[in-house]
């Protein structure tokens, strides 16, 4: 079975943690927040008082590290107000919180606006919700002070690229590097995650074609397999040269140093400006906006073709849905103009087609009809017969 592959250390993160929150607690909170959240973590990991609609089980170490580092940063905010127990809390108390994270009055270390509060959001809505179902099953009903904060999400902003862009990266890069680079706009993977925990077994060839399989253990969403349309040939040399085996990771490298290095050509030679109105300056490019820009790839050749369905580039970036194609759309600005060529069908296409064929076919037949015709006249002329 494929696992995914430590690549941000959560086993040894979460382990470290959970030694150091039994020892003497979590710094920087009160004891009654680091106790109650020390339990709430503890209990998500074995998957005890699950909240009614919530996937049952022990969550992943990616997961309570998230929830963990999530809830004490929202408990410290509220520490800051004076509120030292979370769990004494009213929801006027949350709203002012999210929306000052919104609005950029709470502003991260480097000084900036959050960009994912609907995250922060979801993880306290979790954990309230954990909080009522622990209470409930003593026989204490506790309000539902999460109910009406915002989830939604704000539409993210990343660097765009189109193909020509990176190709123009390319040669700043090493043989290997590119691979990487076309690897990830070609398959619209997720990195660092999916894209270092893919294995050599997961490239393969049938009937001359390159395909790759992204393994469901390894997917934050769905598994998915595909045929390469850019880089199958270049990945396979890779493999040859590299001398890799079935089992061995198809890459290793540094992402931190990857997107360095990636930042620097990209500002060299586009600027240190936006890559799109609704874009991101080019100078914060990582690996992961190549997956973004390549599904826009896609999204625009789909839009020019008519022959590529929105669902099969869905399923390539393992979507569950179509909300994100949606937004391709809208930040490319395509719009719903359909040439009314397109719209003859495949049925109305092969009745066509049949009539073209058999009028050719009476064609060919009056052709040698005629020509049967006119060496029965040369004959004729030829023997000396006339002709009446």
């Amino acid at each position: 079975m494929d696992i995914k592959r430590d690549v941000h250390h959560q086993i040894e993160r979460y382990k470290d943690w959970k030694i150091e929150a039994s020892k003497s607690g979590i710094d920087g909170i009160s004891k009654n927040n680091s106790d109650i959240l020390i339990e709430y973590v503890f209990d998500m990991e074995q998957g005890l008082n699950v909240p009614r609609g919530s996937k049952k089980g022990g969550r992943s170490l990616q997961r309570l590290n998230s929830l963990r580092s999530r809830i004490a940063f929202i408990m410290r905010i509220l520490e800051n107000s004076g509120i030292k127990d979370i769990r004494k809390a009213s929801e006027q108390d949350l709203m002012r919180l999210f929306n000052d994270m919104r609005k950029g009055v709470l502003k991260t270390k480097s000084g900036e606006a959050y960009k994912s509060v609907a995250d922060y959001v979801k993880v306290l809505k979790a954990f309230w919700h954990w909080h009522m179902t622990k209470n409930r099953k003593a026989g204490i009903q506790v309000p539902d002070i999460c109910e009406d904060l915002d989830t939604s999400r704000e539409k993210g902003r990343f660097v765009y690229l189109t193909k020509d862009q990176l190709e123009r990266m390319l040669p700043y890069f090493t043989e290997d590097e590119q691979v990487v680079l076309m690897f990830v706009f070609d398959t619209l993977i997720r990195s660092p995650t999916e894209l270092l925990s893919m294995k050599v077994k997961d490239i393969y060839q049938k009937n001359g074609e390159a395909y790759f399989n992204i393994p469901a253990e390894i997917s934050k969403t769905i598994g998915r397999q595909g045929n390469f349309l850019y880089c199958g040939e270049a990945v396979i040399k890779y493999i040859e040269r590299k001398k890799l085996r079935p089992e061995d990771y198809l890459f290793s490298f540094s992402y931190t140093a990857f997107n360095d290095k990636m930042q620097a050509v990209a500002k060299q030679l586009f600027g240190d400006k936006l890559s799109h109105p609704r874009g991101e300056i080019y100078s914060k490019i990582t690996l992961y906006d190549l997956r973004h820009s390549g599904a826009c790839h896609l999204r625009q050749l789909a839009q020019k073709s008519g022959k590529i369905s929105l669902d099969s580039i869905r399923q390539r970036g393992a979507w569950v849905d179509l909300t994100m194609l949606n937004y391709y759309t809208e930040f490319l600005g395509l719009t719903g103009e359909i040439r009314k060529e397109d719209l003859m069908v495949e049925e109305d296409k092969s009745k066509l087609e049949k009539d073209i064929d058999e009028l050719k076919k009476k064609y060919e037949s009056s052709v040698k009809m005629l020509n049967e015709l006119n060496s029965f006249m040369k004959r004729q002329i030829k023997e000396g017969f006339p002709i009446r």
